[in-house]
């Protein structure tokens, strides 16, 4: 009894002594290792689908799963940008970006209070996310670990997926959320589409890039139920990405050093059997075939999605020449009126579900400008290499693929922080591929000097 009396006593101490330890053990280890932030970043976003993005704890304000890892992601990257010198490129727009988003935080917490920092709070994680992952030298082996990290929680989400998918139509009511049902949407999306996007781009890493050495081998061998799980989903958009990330990947086919019969031979296979459990089951088949009809037809929320963008984009304007420029304040009022199908007229105060409207809106002019920037280079950047035949290509490749994938994806959503942590991730690649190229000295100039050096020993007198 003494034994226990004294466990319980010392319990709190050694938590203490624990916490003051994790901390700094945490700071230093995303310091120092680039797969050690990707972890986290992948760990905090399956534990985000598995809270429905829901507040996880209320002290005063309500706290969400990626509050805390993201708060010191963010400080990791500020050390970093500012004390290391191996950062492969410090980029003037990304700089300039930041630097509107956090004065408009500034302003906004000061005029609105906490409603700014809840309302800026997906900004500042793809921020974060973003800053932490282009502050380290990106090679071959880091994006290696970008593409088996994407593969794992792919699986992760899949399995997360079937486990809901069982407990709904099983039906375990007891295991059921309080409001019976996952998602309000329809009761197949039992994750949101930023999780559908992931496994989809694990799909098409498997599918064009397992092949090339790239860490893709065993997303590969998965893409059956990656393909089905994409499908069962039922995320229209994530179809459309899906669809844009095969177009590329067939368009950058030699980069892979694949050919280009037998990726489609490997697509068709792989379609053919996630498809076939889809089209003997009559109601799940009935419910993908709605979905995509309604997509073509532009229904659904698809008229809804135009009047939303439409009305923010309205209100922005109306704000004046100083949210024209540099964007609405964190926390400003987002009730809007929009008209519906029917005429009649809707309030609304959710986001514009368009992140090209929603940085226009957030950034202004001058800070959607720098974003944009900054997005041309990467991809201009990934496309020149992607098409240069050598060993990089492949990596270009793929990571051009997610990038095309992402912003596809970004015509219906607004920003994700594992989706801007890949854009990070390229813009460090990219970065990182030109200081080499930059630094290798010019082939021909070493070839002439080498011949000139033996002109000169042969003209030596003996």
């Amino acid at each position: 009894m003494d034994a226990l009396v004294y466990l319980v006593t010392a319990v709190p101490f050694l938590l203490a002594v624990l916490l003051g330890l994790a901390l700094p053990l945490f700071l230093l280890a995303a310091y120092r290792h680039f797969g050690f932030g990707l972890a986290v970043l992948c760990v905090v976003y399956w534990l985000d689908a598995v809270s429905l993005s829901q507040p996880v704890l209320r002290l005063g304000i309500q706290l969400y799963v990626p509050d805390l890892p993201m708060v010191l992601l963010g400080f990791v990257a500020l050390l970093r940008w500012l004390l290391r010198d191996d950062l492969p490129r410090r980029h003037a727009a990304w700089v300039l970006l930041a630097l509107v988003f956090f004065a408009g935080l500034g302003i906004g917490l000061v005029r609105h209070g906490t409603a700014a920092g809840v309302q800026a709070r997906p900004d500042y994680y793809a921020i974060a996310a973003a800053t932490y992952a282009m502050s380290f030298p990106i090679g071959a082996r880091q994006v290696r670990q970008v593409v088996q990290a994407l593969t794992v929680l792919s699986v992760a989400l899949l399995a997360l997926c079937v486990y809901r998918w069982i407990v709904y139509y099983g039906p375990l009511p007891d295991l059921l959320p309080p409001g019976g049902t996952y998602n309000v949407d329809g009761p197949a999306r039992v994750v949101g589409s930023n999780f559908a996007l992931v496994i989809a781009q694990a799909l098409l890493l498997g599918l064009f890039f397992g092949a090339v050495r790239l860490g893709a081998e065993a997303a590969r061998w998965l893409s059956p139920p990656l393909l089905a799980g994409t499908l069962v989903l039922q995320h229209r958009s994530v179809w459309l990405a899906a669809i844009v990330g095969v177009l590329l990947s067939l368009l950058l086919a030699r980069a892979q050093r694949v050919p280009l019969w037998q990726q489609l031979v490997l697509a068709g296979a792989v379609a053919f059997t996630a498809a076939a459990p889809v089209v003997f089951n009559q109601a799940l088949s009935d419910q993908v075939q709605s979905s995509a009809s309604r997509a073509l037809a532009g229904q659904g929320t698809v008229q809804a999605r135009f009047a939303n963008w439409r009305a923010t984009l309205e209100q922005w304007v109306g704000d004046g020449p100083r949210s024209i420029a540099l964007g609405r304040l964190p926390g400003s009022d987002t009730v809007r009126s929009v008209v519906t199908a029917s005429g009649g007229t809707l309030r609304i105060a959710y986001n514009p579900h368009n992140y090209y409207v929603s940085a226009l809106t957030s950034y202004g002019v001058l800070g959607a400008a720098a974003l944009a920037w900054v997005v041309l280079w990467v991809l201009g950047g990934l496309w020149r290499r992607a098409r240069a035949h050598d060993e990089e290509a492949p990596v270009s490749a793929a990571l051009l693929v997610l990038l095309g994938m992402q912003w596809v994806y970004y015509v219906a959503y607004t920003v994700d922080y594992l989706q801007f942590a890949l854009l990070g991730v390229a813009l460090a690649w990219v970065a990182q591929s030109e200081r080499k190229r930059a630094l290798a000295p010019d082939e021909g100039t070493r070839v002439a000097a080498g011949a000139h050096a033996v002109r000169r020993r042969g003209a030596a007198p003996a």
